[in-house]
């Protein structure tokens, strides 16, 4: 009797999804019209489509399932200081994580990942988001070096256009604050115990109880960062960072050329950088209008506006179809075979998930 009051008290799903679905279509909106007034149609003229090589776009979702591959397999590396998880489900849960991310509104679905590892394999969702921090510093790092060093080597073009205009300010700054997040990373573990004492004195100042559910989290977090601190782990999961980040930018340069854009694996370096920046930010479900803004700000740094509206667009249109088919089509198959319901990605919680002891997180 209790169980049910419960669950009729709780918001209903439509209830707590539907309101950030509103806030990021009206976001994903605005995205794409900024896109449209910068000169860049969002669907291409079909002459634009007549320059296309369409051998060399056949090629490119060769080089995303290998980018993919990788971005899934280097998770390994950081969850092994928590527990094995086996190699096929390394792969099955990032995918399906990929694909929440991408297709849910306002980045809802980082916790996916997290949460659907805790039901599958026993590790804590504390663990599980401490694993997605340091993955998302060390990208952040590496794609907002990749930006400076563009708008440091290579030659931009004149453009009337505010934020690309903006861009070398926010490319350092970004550079800047994911160097100062690395650091913080190695402070946090360095300083693990004080953390958790901090957290359990200061937060039990207010309540006992949940000072000390806090710092067990603290711990957690810290639970899935430790790889940072072990160099064999950590090397590995550079290793593969970089392959990740090299054969997507290759296989954008490989786009890039097949749509009919002038474009150096240089540029391509750029793009793919700002683009990784750029969909950080908060948006609609696909990463819909932020994906499309941040490549046509890229390339108005380097190319010429007209070749952007025709070539650029085709571009842009490219990119995003097939990334998106491919995200979708990798990220559903695993559902199934895992016998994971669609709906649980919208189910997927912290607090929708049952707690596991410590004892079994660690196995």
């Amino acid at each position: 009797m209790e169980q049910e009051q419960s669950t009729e008290n709780e918001p209903s799903l439509a209830r707590k999804i539907l309101p950030k679905l509103a806030i990021s279509l009206v976001l994903g909106a605005l995205f794409a019209w900024l896109v449209s007034r910068g000169g860049v149609p969002l669907i291409p003229s079909a002459a634009a489509f007549a320059a296309v090589d369409w051998p060399l776009v056949a090629a490119y979702p060769l080089l995303l399932t290998v980018t993919h591959f990788f971005r899934a397999s280097r998770w390994r590396f950081l969850i092994a200081p928590v527990k094995h998880v086996p190699f096929k489900d390394v792969i099955a849960l990032n995918w399906i994580g990929f694909f929440a991310i991408f297709a849910l509104p306002l980045r809802l679905g980082e916790v996916a990942r997290p949460a659907l590892t805790k039901m599958r394999s026993g590790i804590s969702i504390s663990a599980g988001v401490g694993t997605v921090a340091v993955e998302r510093v060390t990208d952040g790092l590496v794609t907002s070096i990749c930006v400076a060093w563009a708008l440091f080597a290579l030659p931009m073009l004149p453009t009337d256009d505010k934020l690309a205009r903006a861009l070398p300010f926010y490319g350092y700054l970004a550079l800047t604050v994911f160097i100062s997040a690395f650091i913080a990373i190695g402070l946090f573990l360095w300083q693990r115990e004080l953390a958790t004492k901090l957290t359990k004195w200061g937060v039990g100042l207010v309540s006992k109880r949940l000072g000390e559910v806090l710092a067990s989290k603290v711990g957690g977090i810290a639970d899935g960062m430790r790889s940072v601190g072990e160099p064999k782990l950590f090397a590995g999961f550079t290793i593969e960072t970089l392959i990740y980040w090299g054969t997507n930018a290759a296989g954008m340069w490989l786009l890039g050329v097949a749509a009919g854009l002038p474009m150096t694996f240089a540029h391509a370096v750029a793009v793919m950088g700002i683009l990784a920046i750029g969909i950080l930010l908060p948006a609609g479900p696909g990463l819909f209008g932020n994906f499309q803004l941040s490549v046509s700000v890229a390339l108005k740094l380097y190319f010429a506006a007209e070749l952007i509206g025709e070539q650029g667009a085709v571009y842009i249109f490219l990119l995003y179809s097939i990334q998106a088919i491919f995200i979708v089509g990798v990220g559903i198959i695993p559902l199934y075979v895992m016998h994971i319901p669609m709906s649980a990605l919208l189910k997927v919680t912290p607090d929708a998930v049952p707690e596991v002891p410590d004892q079994a997180a660690d196995g």
